[in-house]
């Protein structure tokens, strides 16, 4: 009885791999992995307007590449230095750069850039800015890496 069972499940099993769809052609191109993203750190700078706290449209495109570029990557501590050089007086660059920093704390969080932490450096000081007029800006530095892939 055992020997019938056996070679009439045998008979079944073959029957319906003969009915079976055939394998798949093998592929004809050589598989190439997709690139990994190049997790580096950057510092970027970021340029206002004089006596605003407004980014500009380049500022923003600034932002969007450096999102791109850092897509797929993991960020870290993220430092922001603050200059107002166009401010009048010391109290309006002190409020300027506070401005400015909260600006671009909020523009880093839009593109998901915020890090892991984010920290205000030092202010311009105001005796420098005589020599640097045009320097209205807030520097970011971004620490950036690739994560592990176990």
């Amino acid at each position: 009885m055992f020997k019938t069972l056996t070679c009439t499940a045998t008979l079944i099993a073959a029957a319906g791999i003969a009915q079976s769809q055939p394998l798949p052609a093998p592929p004809t191109a050589a598989y190439t992995p997709p690139a990994a993203a190049s997790c580096a750190s950057e510092t970027l700078q970021v340029y206002f307007p004089a006596g605003t706290s407004a980014l500009t449209p380049a500022s923003r495109a600034a932002l969007e590449a450096a999102q791109a570029r850092l897509d797929g990557c993991i960020v870290g501590q993220v430092s922001l230095n603050a200059s107002a050089a166009d401010a009048r007086s010391e109290a309006e660059a002190d409020s300027l750069t506070a401005a400015r920093i909260q600006t671009v704390t909020a523009a880093l969080s839009t593109y998901e850039l915020d890090g892991m932490r984010v920290s205000a450096g030092d202010m311009t000081d105001a005796a420098a800015t005589l020599w640097t007029p045009m320097d209205r800006k807030v520097e970011i530095r971004l620490a950036a890496w690739a994560p592990e892939i176990s």
